[in-house]
């Protein structure tokens, strides 16, 4: 099995250095375009419940903070790994270390992100049936970056400084050693 010599190779610059920033920058459109429609469409409404109208001046500040953060989240994502790639193209061992110091807080991110959306649900976390599409567009991307994110942190079709490094000569600081900087 031939695998990539980079720690970030074309399937997961895709997902991670083009998907999810998309979803990110148009996650913060949607929200700024409409905050009381994106608030309204977080979760369930109870029965005989009517969303509001307006939201209060509080909670559409809240709505456009979080929808500002998920945006600058998808252009760091962009910014950093294309840099990664670009500058770090011939040393996969420190691509690796530098590429996983971002995925790694966003692999926590992401198995928070739904624990904390399906605790929030409280009684209506399995009645899917109830789930707004918002809140479906939460949780099946959400899954569709944890998964690969995990493959990611396994090795699955990257390089590896521990499995494919050893011996060879191009580990981290021969890498740093051949690049005179540090």
């Amino acid at each position: 099995m031939s695998l990539s010599r980079s720690a970030l190779p074309p399937v997961y610059y895709a997902i991670f250095g083009i998907y999810e920033p998309a979803l990110a920058v148009f996650g913060f459109f949607g929200a700024m375009l409409d905050p009381t429609k994106t608030h309204n469409m977080q979760a369930p409404w109870p029965p005989h419940v009517s969303p509001p109208q307006q939201l209060p001046l509080a909670t559409t500040v809240t709505v456009v903070q979080l929808a500002h953060v998920c945006g600058l989240l998808g252009f760091v994502n962009f910014v950093f790994l294309r840099t990664a790639r670009r500058y770090l193209f011939g040393q996969p061992a420190l691509q690796e270390k530098i590429v996983g110091a971002l995925l790694a807080p966003l692999l926590v991110g992401d198995v928070l992100h739904l624990a904390l959306t399906l605790w929030a649900l409280g009684d209506v976390r399995w009645n899917f049936s109830e789930w707004t599409v918002m809140l479906w567009l939460t949780v099946i991307p959400g899954l569709s970056l944890l998964i690969p994110r995990i493959t990611w942190h396994l090795g699955i079709g990257r390089y590896m400084e521990s499995r494919d490094g050893k011996g060879k000569g191009k580990g981290l600081g021969a890498n740093i050693a051949l690049s005179g900087r540090l």
